[in-house]
């Protein structure tokens, strides 16, 4: 018999993703719980409820805190955690529930399957993508990080299956949340005592292109691997460009 779990999904302005994520854990996760942020404008909260999910809210403040948070508020102890953009698949349901028959790890790892504008990418940085999301919350937590919160466990084991995550659908969709995560990585950077030059910035963002597209043969995507490659490059110049802003050019100033 498996361990039960709860299901953890933080969310804002999520109307329209929400209900694909909650349909995929439907019928199968003992409880499922939505943090929603209050700032939220659209119906997150009304589409959570109505999908049977416990709803709760909590300002946010990084990724990491808001899965912390959360994890702390289930029932259960095992945990996984959940995007509104991603879906579990049914390999992925039967791997994770071969695991908690025996857990032999307190966190777990899958791959994720990326999709752009409706294709899923093989290649580039996007195509060999693993996350840790399932994790005894006795046992392991999410580090503190700007953008993405890392599980941190003594061991972390590997599920089968993959977690479908349609992130890229639409460039108006996405290049605000690219300009977000920049924004917040700058600043870890900088509280980190990190320095960079304009040549710098321009330097990693052109190796993150030639990496994506070139070194891990995001050529073979197609156009969306080439979009991907530039916007990762695009992404990585923002945020080292914020750096030199903050630690350089307005120290200049009188």
């Amino acid at each position: 018999m498996s361990a039960p779990l709860s299901v953890l999904v933080t969310a804002r302005d999520e109307e329209e993703q929400l209900p694909g994520a909650l349909g995929s854990v439907a019928g199968w996760a003992a409880e499922v719980v939505v943090v929603v942020d209050p700032r939220t404008r659209d119906r997150t909260r009304e589409v959570a409820s109505e999908a049977g999910a416990t709803v709760v809210e909590h300002a946010f403040a990084s990724s990491a805190a808001q899965c912390n948070w959360g994890a702390e508020h289930c029932r259960n102890d095992w945990v996984l955690v959940l995007d509104a953009d991603e879906r579990v698949s049914p390999a992925l349901r039967d791997a994770i529930g071969r695991a908690l028959a025996a857990p032999a790890h307190p966190a777990y790892s899958v791959r994720r399957s990326n999709l752009a504008f409706g294709r899923r990418l093989r290649f580039g940085d996007w195509g060999a993508d693993r996350v840790v999301r399932l994790f005894d919350r006795r046992r392991a937590r999410f580090s503190a990080r700007a953008v993405h919160g890392a599980v941190a466990a003594p061991s972390v084991g590997r599920l089968a299956g993959t977690l479908e995550h349609d992130t890229l659908r639409s460039l108006p969709q996405y290049v605000p949340k690219l300009h977000d995560y920049a924004s917040r990585a700058a600043a870890e950077l900088v509280a980190g005592n990190r320095r960079t030059t304009l040549l710098g910035a321009a330097a990693r963002a052109e190796w993150r292109f030639v990496r994506s597209f070139v070194v891990r043969l995001g050529f073979l995507d197609g156009g969306a691997g080439f979009v991907v490659a530039v916007l990762g490059a695009y992404g990585t110049f923002l945020k080292w460009a914020a750096v030199w802003d903050t630690t350089t050019r307005r120290r200049a100033l009188p």
